[in-house]
């Protein structure tokens, strides 16, 4: 039964590996992000309720991530950086269009505390949010050393 249940704990984890190494086709990308702007500047659609503030961005950031994109054939090409700036400009794209800022997913890419690795960490909007109230609440109460009531810290 171990063995099993090892082999399919193992399966998951090639399979997520898979989705999260995944490459896009650039053209793909590139095709649907002109059909949007061609529907964004006409207001078409669902994009005739954007704000004109909204679409001016959604064009901006299209003009950014369209430039990155040019002369590549799949996201493979780009750097860790850039991939990651990729997929937050696209996510960023489709919860303006869905207007769903909350639920839009952010990734950074951070370094590893005594480590020169890097991790890439992604959460929702909320999420990002919920987690720097958190850091602002543990502050303002005097940080570690409030929680463990330790004697001799700032703010005790």
């Amino acid at each position: 039964m171990r063995i099993g249940l090892l082999a399919a704990v193992a399966a998951l984890l090639l399979s997520w590996q898979a989705q999260a190494n995944q490459t896009l086709e650039v053209d793909q990308i590139v095709s649907q992000q002109q059909q949007i702007r061609a529907d964004v500047v006409a207001a078409k659609g669902r994009y005739g309720a954007l704000p004109a503030s909204k679409r001016e961005q959604l064009l901006g950031k299209q003009d950014t991530l369209l430039s990155m994109l040019e002369g590549k054939k799949t996201t493979a090409e780009l750097s860790e950086a850039q991939r990651i700036e990729a997929f937050n400009t696209l996510e960023w794209i489709e919860s303006a269009i869905n207007d769903e800022d909350a639920e839009r997913m952010v990734c950074i890419r951070e370094k590893t505390i005594g480590s020169n690795r890097f991790t890439r960490t992604c959460r929702t909007e909320s999420q990002w949010a919920a987690a720097r109230e958190r850091a602002r609440e543990h502050l303002s109460r005097g940080g570690a050393c409030a929680d463990l009531g330790q004697v001799g810290c700032t703010g005790d």
